[in-house]
């Protein structure tokens, strides 16, 4: 009976003491662990299946087979078995013990063959999937030294091209009951372990594989196709696998070669170009039929693929974006082509299965007709060795490949776009996006395409090494919303791009052509990326003077090397398409692998000044060669200036859009870029308020000065320059505002009489504008109040309470250059013995007052206003009093 060691593992031992007496149990036990452990570390550290050698080979004498040679090797069995072909170097003296075998031999020869009989062991893969079952045929093999009279010359051997070869360790016990002298130390029972070279049939081969029938995962729970043979299923054993899996071409200049020059096209000849080749393989379908085998040999989920045709279908029926249907089978085809790269170097194996050839190896075909012999077993290495992660990377591109399946949209709605582009401003830029990608496959290291909805589960399968580094947000990538957060990430263009020597160009398709152009040249321009663009149309162009814009049919015409790549190489031209100017929309994108359009011409483009403000009159272009169009490089629905009177280009700031103020705008000339530039600046048109006055309290305090910009037509404030004049004598002081649009100034020895008007001048280049501002002084209201008012000693109630009146009068109106005037007030009443007299000013600045506290008051320091008094006489005996009528004056300069 056959005894798998690793069927039941030791998993402990005991360690003996001095002088102990040790039963066999203790001893075997000791015994079985170590080489239970020897086992696993070659099956589940190093590997199992043929590691090397044991190739066979037909020796003929006189064209008549003489012997199979059989090549040294090494293989590993499933039990942990280390094979090699051996030969005896001595035989043993000693009844039951084993004889010396060496293994330093090159090759063996086996020149007779007999039928073989595994009765001592029955060996279950040598019988059908019922153990019952009749052994399958099998001839055993030996030398001329190892043959007896049952052998029979290899010559005999029938049907060579129906046999295979088989490695099997018959392994059995036996016991050996006799004994030899008095302590029978040679009692016990032997392990029979005897290396047979046995042949087979076809039949024999599929016999010990198994058929395949369902079982169910003792882990997953899910029923999985199995047979007895576990480990030697692999994806290239497949009909089929390795078969080269190429989409066609589209050749654009089939369309010029096939119909006359002058034949007018429309964007459905291109879109019946691409759908013809999509037509042809079937969407693809050949790529999914072989994916989902090898998916399923693996364990991998498999792909839907009428799904994914619906979704094609979709695609093509666009007006536009129609080559992203082609785009998408080409990524699957790139896929595909990585796994049959890797695939031949798959031969990993975690746990292998025991019970798969625990004392068998199959070597493959007797005459061998292929390289990759599904009847042989390959050496499936243990994860230990796998420092590439050959047989996980495979898996993760099946995964990928479903992924891709999964998550390609084309159209794509508005909430899927995440308009990202290097720092282009947002009202200025659409959705195109130029992102650095690779040239070559694979297409793992290349930024993820716009037609895919990025994920987290995409990108963890779109490349290996970032995934397995913990790194997939460092793809780039259309979108990134799920990528990285780092600038080199988000913004890629800002930084080293030498081994990116490809850009995507995407986001374009749909849009006006001249807006795409614009803001490709923007960016283009603006991170210095090496390529050209050129603009085609498929009507007739009339009077074009535009060296980037041509004719389609002219064009192809010249460059026949166009080919939609999604974008274009470093040092490449991309070419846009639209059908007309009724039509403007770009429908196809093509490139070229070199500049094709660069002017031969010089061209050249000036302006008097660099910066001008926007009220200022046109300035004239001088423009090389003269019949050259300029125009401005601005964003779709803007005016960059530019305006021709009479056959001369001038640059009008007052037409610029005021969204381009303070901005660089930039021209070309018959659409090549020219170093020509200028920069409009908003006439300023500002108001300023005095918010407050800090006033002196005595003549050596300065008045500080609070003024606030109260607008500037929404500009920054920062650009301007601001002058000022604060003492209306022509004198100019620079005085900036902090960030809140807020003055501060102090004034010292301000004298009342004289308040200057303050002037500010705000400027920025030729834009000047003058603010004045006057009445800006208001000092506090004073009054002149009497205190430490004394009355009489007697009792003021025994007389009668006075009556008294009052009154005053003076100037209604004065002038400045008198310097001062006066107030007369006088009473009556009677019993009015000591009367006192107290003058109050109630409106007006602050002023010098003389004898406020008697009958005539005399006013000093005059400042031009409106000012109100009034007169108040007292009884110092009994407190009565009286008030005048307020007297109003008014001080006029």
């Amino acid at each position: 009976m056959i005894n798998n060691q690793l069927s039941n593992i030791a998993v402990q031992y005991r360690k003996f003491s001095k002088g102990q007496y040790i039963e066999h149990t203790q001893f075997n036990e000791f015994l079985d662990f170590f080489e239970d452990q020897n086992r696993l570390s070659r099956v589940m550290l190093q590997g199992v299946g043929v590691v090397c050698g044991f190739k066979p080979e037909l020796i003929y004498t006189h064209r008549i087979l003489s012997s199979i040679q059989l090549s040294q090797g090494v293989a590993v069995t499933t039990d942990g078995d280390l094979l090699t072909l051996n030969n005896t170097s001595k035989i043993s003296e000693d009844l039951y013990v084993s004889d010396l075998k060496t293994v330093d031999i090159i090759n063996k020869n086996f020149t007779h063959y007999k039928a073989y009989d595994n009765f001592k062991v029955n060996y279950p893969a040598f019988h059908g999937d019922d153990a019952n079952a009749s052994q399958i045929e099998l001839w055993e093999l030996a030398t001329a030294q190892e043959a007896n009279v049952d052998f029979q010359p290899v010559s005999n051997l029938p049907n060579l091209e129906d046999k295979h070869l088989l490695l099997y360790l018959e392994s059995y016990e036996k016991d050996v009951k006799p004994c030899r002298g008095v302590d029978c130390d040679n009692h016990g029972v032997q392990q029979i372990r005897n290396l047979k070279v046995l042949v087979t049939t076809a039949a024999g081969i599929i016999n010990i594989l198994g058929e395949e029938r369902l079982i169910i995962d003792p882990i997953t729970g899910e029923a999985v196709k199995s047979r007895k043979d576990r480990v030697q299923p692999h994806p290239l054993f497949i009909d089929g696998i390795m078969g080269g899996m190429k989409q066609e071409r589209v050749i654009v200049e089939r369309l010029i070669l096939n119909n006359d020059p002058e034949t007018s096209f429309s964007s459905f000849d291109f879109k019946k170009m691409y759908a013809d080749v999509l037509e042809k393989n079937k969407y693809g379908e050949i790529i999914f039929e072989k994916i989902n085998s090898i998916s399923q040999v693996l364990g991998i989920p498999t792909v839907y693929y009428p799904g994914f045709k619906a979704a094609l279908e979709n695609a093509l029926s666009q007006k536009a974006g129609f080559q992203y249907a082609y785009d998408v089978v080409q990524d699957l085809t790139d896929t595909y082509a990585e796994i049959m790269k890797l695939l031949p170097r798959a031969f990993v194996r975690s746990l292998p299965d025991l019970d798969s050839f625990p004392k068998h190896i199959m070597l493959g075909k007797l005459i061998p007709n292929l390289t990759l012999d599904f009847s042989r077993h390959q050496f499936y290495h243990s994860p230990a060795l796998d420092d590439e992660k050959i047989t996980e990377r495979v898996k993760l591109l099946l995964s990928r490949f479903g992924q891709q399946v999964q998550n390609f949209r084309y159209p794509i709605s508005e909430s899927d776009l995440t308009p990202v582009n290097e720092g282009i401003p947002i009202e200025s830029v659409q959705r195109i996006k130029i992102t650095p990608s690779r040239k070559l496959n694979p297409l793992s290291n290349k930024a993820i395409p716009f037609y895919y909805h990025i994920t987290n589960q995409l990108l963890k399968t779109w490349n290996f090494d970032k995934t397995s580094h913990r790194s997939s947000g460092y793809n780039l990538g259309y979108d990134g919303s799920l990528l990285s957060l780092d600038n080199h990430v988000q913004k890629p263009a800002y930084f080293n791009i030498d081994k990116n020597s490809f850009f995507n160009i995407e986001g374009h398709q749909g849009m006006n052509y001249r807006e795409v152009f614009s803001q490709l040249k923007q960016i283009k321009d603006k991170f210095q990326l090496g390529f050209d663009v050129m603009v085609l149309s498929l009507e007739k162009l009339v009077d074009n003077k535009d060296l980037f814009k041509g004719f389609f049919n002219e064009y192809v015409d010249q460059h026949p090397g166009l080919e939609h790549k999604r974008g274009v190489e470093r040092g490449g031209t991309f070419v846009i398409v639209y059908e007309s100017a009724e039509n403007p929309v770009v429908f196809a994108d093509f490139s070229l692998p070199y500049i094709c359009c660069t002017p031969k011409t010089e061209v050249k483009l000036s302006l008097p000044n660099t910066v001008i403000c926007s009220s200022s009159k046109p300035l004239p272009f001088t423009v090389v060669p003269l019949n050259g169009d300029v125009e401005a490089v601005v964003g779709a629905g803007l005016n960059g200036g530019v305006e021709l009177n009479n056959g001369q280009y001038f640059f009008n700031p007052e037409s610029v859009s005021k969204e381009l103020y303070g901005q660089e705008i930039t021209f070309t000339v018959n659409g090549k870029a020219t170093d020509c530039s200028v920069k409009v600046v908003p006439q300023p048109k500002v108001e300023i308020v005095a918010h407050s006055v800090d006033y002196p309290t005595d003549s050596s305090m300065p008045a500080t000065l609070h003024f606030t910009i109260a607008e500037l037509n929404g500009y920054n404030l920062m650009d301007y320059d601001y002058q000022w004049d604060f003492w209306d004598d022509g004198g100019l002081i620079p005085l900036m505002p902090d960030a809140n649009g807020n003055f501060v100034y102090k004034l010292y020895n301000l004298d009342p009489k004289q308040i200057p008007t303050i002037r500010l001048y705000i400027s920025n280049a030729d834009c000047t504008q003058a603010v004045m501002i006057r009445d800006w002084y208001h000092p506090p209201r004073t009054s002149v109040t009497i205190d430490a008012i004394r009355f009489s000693d007697s009792n003021c109630c025994q007389f009668s309470i006075p009556l008294i009146k009052a009154a005053a009068r003076g100037p209604e109106e004065v002038y400045l250059k008198e310097m001062s005037f006066q107030l007369f007030g006088n009473s009556d009443g009677s019993n009015v013995q000591n009367p006192l007299y107290s003058w109050s000013q109630l409106k007006g600045p602050k002023m010098k007052l003389s004898g406020a506290n008697t009958s005539t008051l005399k006013v000093e320091e005059l400042v031009v206003d409106q000012y109100e008094f009034q007169f108040t006489v007292i009884d110092s005996d009994t407190g009565a009093f009286a008030k005048s009528e307020i007297l109003k004056v008014k001080v006029s300069a």
